[in-house]
């Protein structure tokens, strides 16, 4: 897709019906626009770069895995970082598993959250839900923060490893799994199932969402929220030859090798997946994520700064995987990349922003 084309804020996949959600706008995430994001002139200003420097520095995680077995706790070894071994599941995802990414996991919720205006989903749940899966709940904080908001609710997270914290409230509960085996919860089970920043995990999303559908009650609504791994801008202050697009081609050339998409957006994989899986009220919402600080609008700013924290929290984590097992890439060609994409992403002049997708949709009423 070229630089700037976007399908919009919200877009109903056929066949469907009305979308159960009210179409007044102020309903909708900060970034669901379909033009440009306006800049911030007061920001049009690169500031002083020093590779050494990160946002936020290393940071500290407070996940305890005290209780866990040793056979849980093997993880890969790739340049000094950990990540998931395939005794729990595949030794294909990129992402490490260990504190440094774990603390970029916890800002990312926090993110995530202001990208849906403060709140934790976008389905229509009615009241009284008991049920609800979080696939791929990473360090847990989605799941725990939903069940302190519905307190009579039962909340299970799953992830490949086990890096939640022992603290959560009495109603959540934290399970090893890999999302892609076969599911071993019972039909009709539960009235929500969440899905976030799965990003180039599942192979296949018509199989994942079919099995979803099972779980899922009659009535129930599954959601996923996604993004695509291509940084993009509205009025050309992104330039053909940016670090942005590299990292872009970097998972789009893994993606492919490992078998997985990046594109999920350009691709209209979720929607398509969701029907094929016999979803009904299929709702699409498309959101601009802005890098960085650039813009006027103070919501936008403030989720633009949290998402430069997030990415500098662990740049080197997020693409040491991808660059030198996937690809057979150098580690210091790597942080030349790193120090020219960190570089690029302090510079307010250039207005980049990371597309999302929100996709929810219902099991029908009489399945």
């Amino acid at each position: 897709m070229a630089t700037g084309e976007n399908p919009g804020p919200a877009t109903a996949v056929a066949p469907t019906t009305t979308s159960p959600e009210p179409t007044d706008p102020t309903n909708l995430p900060p970034g669901a626009t379909e033009g440009p994001i306006e800049a911030d002139p007061q920001e049009e200003e690169e500031e002083e770069f020093d590779d050494a420097d990160s946002a936020l520095g290393d940071g500290d995680n407070a996940s305890s895995t005290a209780s866990l077995t040793e056979s849980i706790l093997e993880y890969r070894t790739l340049n000094g970082r950990t990540f998931h071994s395939s005794r729990l599941g595949s030794d294909n995802y990129w992402g490490p598993n260990d504190e440094r990414q774990n603390e970029a996991m916890d800002m990312n919720h926090h993110f995530m959250t202001l990208c849906l205006g403060g709140r934790l989903f976008m389905s229509p749940l009615k009241p009284g839900i008991q049920k609800v899966l979080d696939v791929g709940t990473g360090t847990g904080l989605w799941a725990i923060d939903f069940a302190d908001e519905f307190p009579d609710c039962e909340v299970i997270g799953t992830d490949l490893s086990p890096i939640q914290p022992s603290w959560c409230p009495p109603n959540v509960k934290f399970e090893i799994d890999d999302a892609q085996q076969p599911w071993t919860f019972a039909p009709s089970s539960f009235d929500f199932i969440h899905l976030r920043y799965i990003v180039g995990g599942i192979a296949d999303w018509t199989a994942l969402f079919k099995q979803a559908y099972t779980a899922l009650k009659p009535g129930g609504w599954i959601e996923s929220f996604e993004p695509e791994a291509d940084y993009r801008s509205d009025d050309g202050t992104l330039k053909p030859d940016s670090n942005f697009h590299i990292w872009r081609d970097l998972f789009s050339e893994g993606g492919k090798k490992l078998g997985v998409s990046f594109t999920l957006i350009t691709d209209n994989t979720l929607p398509k997946a969701l029907e094929e899986a016999g979803f009904v009220n299929i709702t699409v919402r498309d959101i601009k994520v802005p890098v960085s600080g650039w813009p006027a609008d103070p919501k936008l700013k403030e989720i633009g700064q949290w998402f430069q924290y997030t990415l500098e929290q662990d740049l080197e984590g997020y693409v040491m995987f991808m660059w030198t097992k996937v690809l057979g890439r150098t580690l210091e060609e790597m942080h030349v990349f790193l120090a020219g994409f960190r570089r690029e992403m302090r510079n307010k002049s250039i207005h980049v922003y990371l597309p999302q997708r929100l996709v929810y949709a219902q099991k029908p009423e009489t399945a």
